[in-house]
C-alpha cells in the first residue's frame, strides 16, 4: 500500500504542472464568450488543473453496498410514463427528439445523436443519447435548466462507455450546478459563496479507471494556489495521498473504492448535492455531496462549505463529456435520466 501511495503522489505532483495553462471551455448551455480556456463550438466545459482525472488507488472492488439498488426503490424501464411525485425531470429519449434540453447549440447530431440501443433494461426498441467529442480539445453535453431552484437535489442517470472508448484520455463529466448558467463549465477560480457551486462525476484516467466527484465550491482546498486563477476542483474521495499535498482532510479520503470502469457496460450513477445551511466559512458548514454506482454508496461527505447565502440554489442538470486533448472517436451513451427531490434508485 505504501508503494502504491508513493506512486500516486508522484503522479499527482506531475499532473499539478498542468494547472497553470488555463482550463475550462464554456458549456454549450452557458453564455457566449471565453471562460478560462476560451470557447468550444457546440462543446462543453470541463476543468482541469492539479489532479484532474489523474490516477487512482485501490483495487476498484472494495467497500460495502449501502442501500442496494435502493433510494426510491427499483424503477421500471418506462418510468418517465408514470413518474414519482418527487421527480422534477425525467428523460428516456423515447420521443426521439431533443426538445426538452436547453443547450444554446441545439445539440447537433454530429456530437449529440439519439441512437438505437437496448439500454440498461435490454429493450429491443429502446433509444439512448450518444455523446461524441470532435478531435482535439472540446466536448459534447446536454443542459437542462430545471423549473425551479432547490437546496438539495438527487440525480440518477445511466451511462455506458462505447466499445473502443479510451479511458486514458483526460476528461470531465457532468452533474448538478447551482447559480447562473453563465458559470456552467467555468474553472480556475474559487467560488465566493454567492455566485455558484457544482459537483460533477468524472472518471479518473489513471489505473484503475473509477468514477469520482470533481467539485467547485467556496471551501475547496486541494489544489488552490490562487483563488482567482489557479484554483482547481476538489476530488471526492481524495485518493492521491495521505495528507501531504492534496488530501489534507482525512474525512475526504476514500473509505469505499468505486468499481473499475469497463467499456460497453451500463452503469447506474446517482448523485446527491445538498447546499446545507449557508455559512461564512468552513466552521459549521453542513453542505454535503454523495454518489452511488450501481447502488453502492461511495460517500457521503457532509462538512462542505458550499454556499454563503440561501439564495444560491441548485437549478441545472448538466450531462457532459469533455476532453482536454486527443481521445477516441468513441464516446458515451446516456439513458434514463431523472432529477428528483429524493433518491431515485436503479432500474
Amino acid at each position: 500500500m505504501t508503494t502504491l501511495r508513493t506512486t500516486l503522489l508522484v503522479l499527482a505532483v506531475t499532473l499539478a504542472g498542468c494547472s497553470s495553462s488555463g482550463e475550462d471551455a464554456k458549456a454549450s448551455g452557458g453564455a457566449s464568450g471565453a471562460a478560462a480556456g476560451g470557447t468550444t463550438s457546440g462543446g462543453s466545459g470541463g476543468g482541469s488543473g492539479g489532479v484532474p482525472s489523474g490516477g487512482a488507488s485501490g483495487n476498484g472492488a472494495g467497500g460495502t453496498t449501502t442501500g442496494g439498488q435502493g433510494g426510491g426503490g427499483a424503477q421500471s424501464a418506462d418510468e418517465c410514463a408514470s413518474p414519482n411525485p418527487d421527480w422534477i425531470f425525467c428523460e428516456d429519449f423515447q420521443s426521439g427528439t431533443k426538445d426538452v434540453w436547453d443547450d444554446y447549440d441545439g445539440n447537433p447530431d454530429s456530437t449529440n445523436l439519439i441512437v438505437d440501443d437496448p439500454g440498461p433494461a435490454g429493450a429491443s426498441d429502446n433509444l439512448a443519447m450518444r455523446l461524441r467529442v470532435p478531435p482535439g480539445r472540446g466536448g459534447a453535453d446536454l443542459v437542462k435548466v430545471l423549473p425551479d431552484t432547490y437546496d438539495k437535489l438527487y440525480a440518477r442517470w445511466y451511462i455506458k462507455y462505447e466499445p473502443g472508448f479510451d479511458f486514458s484520455a483526460a476528461n470531465h463529466g457532468g452533474g448538478l450546478h447551482a447559480g447562473d448558467r453563465d458559470w456552467l463549465g467555468h474553472s480556475g477560480q474559487q467560488p465566493n459563496g454567492s455566485d455558484w457551486f457544482g459537483a460533477w462525476i468524472d472518471y479518473l484516467n489513471g489505473d484503475p479507471h473509477i468514477f469520482d466527484i470533481y467539485a467547485y465550491y467556496p471551501g475547496m482546498y486541494q489544489d488552490c494556489v490562487d483563488p482567482n486563477g489557479q484554483c482547481w476542483g476538489d476530488h471526492l474521495p481524495c485518493i492521491f495521498d495521505e495528507g501531504s499535498t492534496y488530501c489534507e482532510k482525512p474525512q475526504h479520503r476514500e473509505t469505499v473504492m468505486p468499481p473499475t470502469l469497463t467499456q460497453d457496460k451500463w452503469y447506474c450513477v446517482e448523485l446527491m448535492v445538498d447546499g446545507g445551511t449557508p455559512s461564512s466559512g468552513d466552521n459549521g458548514a453542513s453542505g454535503s455531496i454523495d454518489y452511488w454506482v450501481d447502488g453502492q454508496e461511495i460517500g457521503p461527505w457532509t462538512d462542505l462549505w458550499l454556499r454563503s447565502t440561501p439564495n444560491l440554489k441548485l437549478g441545472i442538470l448538466w450531462l457532459n463529456l469533455f476532453h482536454h486533448a486527443e481521445h477516441s472517436v468513441e464516446g458515451v451513451m446516456y439513458d434514463n435520466v431523472v432529477v428528483s427531490k429524493s433518491r431515485v434508485g436503479c432500474l
